[in-house]
């Protein structure tokens, strides 16, 4: 059996290679979320390993965007492996997931990891550290309206003050291998959740397509908010409130 550094050594040769020779198949989105927090999302392992990993390196800030994402052998164990190091002070690294995010990788970056936060849908399996109330459907239109040119400022532009948890105890409590139950809100914090589908249950007080009047008929759709995305900005905003970072 060969040492667990060649192994290491070796993955990280292959994707380095992989980048090099073929740079054309380079498929991450990389944006700037303000405050020194730097957005990536991988789309293709193959081109965008040595993205995430130079940028784990480089910016203590990160929101690292995992959805969606199958995984090749090999990168699931070296992006732990990244992610173990010890960080820089004041370090935050916001991973986010969902369903369709490989099982390697959702098992790689849930467990205990130094300044590592996941962010989630609600209903994803295993339970992020913040598991946030949007059906699977909206994130995923609102995971690729980013990648059809939506841009990323109308995706996060519901950033208004809402009372939840506090983000400073989830740090400690991370920080230290106690994770929240369900992430659960307190009961008096405002809830988010997204209710989607033809077979929703009208909230109360809620017109009948019969009763709805012209204007009623041409209102505009709610925008679509990335509500996994703008979770992780509120948090970054609430540990710099805090002096955390």
């Amino acid at each position: 059996m060969r040492p667990r550094s060649s192994f290491f050594s070796s993955v990280f040769s292959v994707l380095f290679l992989s980048l090099a020779f073929a740079p054309a198949l380079r498929a991450a989105i990389e944006k700037e979320l303000g405050q020194a927090l730097a957005y990536v999302r991988l789309t293709n392992v193959d081109a965008d390993a040595i993205i995430a990993f130079d940028t784990i390196e480089r910016r203590p800030a990160l929101v690292l965007d995992l959805r969606s994402l199958t995984t090749a052998n090999g990168f699931a164990e070296a992006l732990h492996s990244a992610l173990a190091k010890p960080p820089a002070p004041h370090a935050v690294r916001i991973i986010l997931f969902n369903a369709a995010s490989a099982p390697a990788l959702v098992a790689a970056v849930t467990e205990t990891l130094p300044s590592v936060i996941t962010i989630a849908p609600r209903s994803t399996t295993p339970a992020a550290d913040i598991a946030v109330a949007i059906s699977d459907e909206e994130d995923r239109r609102a995971f690729a309206a980013l990648a059809t040119g939506t841009p990323l400022e109308k995706l996060i532009n519901n950033l208004q003050e809402k009372p939840r948890y506090d983000e400073a105890k989830l740090v400690h409590d991370h920080a230290n291998g106690v994770t929240p139950p369900e992430a659960a809100m307190p009961a008096d914090a405002e809830d988010d959740s997204v209710v989607t589908g033809p077979d929703a249950e009208k909230s109360a007080g809620e017109k009948t397509n019969s009763e709805k009047s012209p204007a009623d008929a041409n209102k505009k759709p709610a925008p679509l908010i990335d509500l996994v995305l703008e979770r992780a900005v509120q948090l970054h905003r609430s540990l710099l409130a805090l002096k955390k970072l």
